[in-house]
């Protein structure tokens, strides 16, 4: 036999030992996915085995420093081409400062953050994605404007994606959405469930205002107009499994829709003010639920899309309840304004203590207590 013979019988037999050996496994593995396993890659782990512990949090974007080492950036200490305008804990924003957009803050934050935006116009629709990150305002009050810019999720021009987020000082316009996507762009959107607060926000020109998904909210000193472009869009609307308690705040003028929505179990509103002149109810709670409205005022006037100033359960009891309206303060133009409590939870009233009408008493019907 010659080398090269003697070389190919060699390789041959190795062939041939490689196929037997890959036949072998895939029979093996063949045998493994027959008895419920998955093959290498993707295998499925008992809850008793050991396993890698989770992936520690990102410790932040690296850089070289000036001895050539590695270092950790803070966004914290990030400094910009003009005088810092924000707290010396918080992550600046501003033209001039640290970090020119929201987005890009965000990019380099960590869960729990402050982040201070300097008072300008910023045309960006944001996803806020770090749990417990408060975006607040500063040296005046920053408006985000959305007119004609793609909203992120199709949802928002700030779109809530973790919980315990907080706004603070913001002004925020122009969310709209196509027919295609919904039309129903929102200047606040949360995603299920999570809760938030806002505070010291003013949010107008926008199919809706707030426009949330479950979550525990808090909306304070706020004000809200010009939202609620359809039927199906309002000033406000709260849905899912969830709490709203509203203070000091302002709701008017919306288009068409509500200028408050709730379906949550539990509404708590204190020392706002609701003004219905060319959409729908001032205060509406669809299902039901716990409904407590104090020292508050109620507006309504010739012209609405509805003349109905509070509607209790119109749509079912899907959360039983009773509504209490105490010391609050009516003032009404329109002549077949009224409270109408549509009884869809049998037994719960709209009960009514120390109330006030300024112009025409509206109508009462359904289920209404005076205390």
């Amino acid at each position: 036999m010659s080398g090269i013979e003697s070389w190919e019988s060699r390789w041959g037999s190795l062939l041939r030992g490689a196929t037997i050996a890959g036949c072998v496994l895939l029979s093996l593995a063949a045998q493994a996915w027959a008895a419920g396993g998955r093959p290498s890659g993707g295998e499925q782990i008992a809850a008793d085995e050991p396993r890698l512990p989770a992936a520690p949090p990102p410790i932040g974007k690296l850089r070289h420093g000036a001895d050539g080492k590695i270092e950790v950036v803070d966004p914290k200490k990030e400094k910009g081409s003009g005088a810092r305008r924000c707290a010396e804990d918080a992550i600046c924003v501003g033209p001039d400062q640290a970090y020119p957009s929201l987005t890009q803050a965000l990019a380099a934050a960590h869960e729990g953050d402050v982040i201070e935006v300097v008072g300008a116009t910023y045309r960006e629709s944001v996803r806020i994605g770090l749990a417990r990150v408060t975006v607040r305002g500063v040296a005046g009050r920053p408006h985000f404007d959305c007119a004609g810019l793609r909203l992120v999720g199709d949802k928002a021009c700030l779109l809530l994606a973790a919980n315990g987020i907080t706004l603070e000082n913001l002004e925020i316009s122009g969310a709209e959405l196509p027919e295609s996507a919904g039309a129903n762009g929102a200047c606040i959107r949360n995603e299920a469930k999570l809760s938030f607060t806002v505070r010291q926000v003013l949010c107008h020109g926008s199919q809706n205002g707030i426009l949330s998904g479950g979550g525990d909210i808090v909306i304070e000193n706020s004000e809200f107009f010009d939202n609620g472009w359809t039927g199906q869009t309002h000033n406000v609307y709260f849905s899912g499994d969830c709490t709203v308690t509203v203070r000091g705040s302002t709701f008017r003028d919306a288009r068409i829709g509500h200028e408050f929505k709730s379906r949550c179990r539990k509404t708590t509103i204190t020392d706002s003010m609701f003004r219905s002149t060319k959409g729908s109810r001032d205060i509406d709670i669809p299902d039901g639920g716990e409904t407590l409205i104090y020292r508050s005022t109620l507006v309504k006037t010739v012209g609405t899309d509805n003349s109905e100033i509070i509607g209790f359960t119109p749509e079912s009891c899907a959360n039983p309840g009773d509504m209490t309206v105490k010391d609050v303060r009516i003032v009404n133009s329109e002549p077949n304004a009224d409270i109408r409590n549509f009884d869809k939870c049998a037994g719960h009233a709209i009960i009514l203590q120390g109330i006030t009408v300024e112009g025409v008493k509206p109508k009462e019907f359904g289920y209404i207590l005076h205390r």
